[in-house]
């Protein structure tokens, strides 16, 4: 059985002497720094965050900003590929046009010049047969 004596009381003051001690000793300084460590982290973790956020909203700003500046120069590429398209566009038809009078040009000098082939061809037929029967027929006609 266990005896009540004095040594337990002396063993319960060492205990609370102790627990008193280590209380200020261990204790209170190493709930301050864990302390300490977590609003460190908190305040990392709030800065994070914080940053986070910033990145989203500077990273919308500069779509938006980027949008906003590239439809002006959208709209004047376009603007400018439309006159190109125009002004190829009349330059082909001017090139036709020049081409059709050129063609026209070259079928009347072609049509001319065989005429003046034909009638010279037509005089020179009388001459030409009178002297192809006289080297047929081998005698003057």
């Amino acid at each position: 059985m266990i005896n009540f004596d004095v040594t337990i009381l002396y063993q319960f003051v060492h205990f609370l002497i102790l627990l008193f001690i280590l209380n200020f000793i261990l204790f209170k300084p190493v709930l301050k720094a864990l302390d300490k460590r977590q609003n460190a982290i908190k305040g990392l973790t709030d800065g994070v965050e914080r940053a986070r956020q910033d990145t989203i909203d500077l990273e919308r700003n500069y779509e938006s900003t980027f949008v906003e500046k590239r439809r002006p120069i959208i709209g004047s590429r376009d603007a400018v590929v439309s006159e190109a398209n125009k002004e190829a566009v009349h330059m082909i038809e001017k090139a036709r046009n020049e081409l059709s009078a050129e063609l026209a040009k070259i079928k009347s000098e072609i049509e001319l010049e065989g005429k003046k082939v034909y009638d010279a061809l037509k005089s020179d037929v009388g001459k030409l047969s009178k002297e192809a029967a006289q080297k047929i027929l081998k005698r003057s006609i």
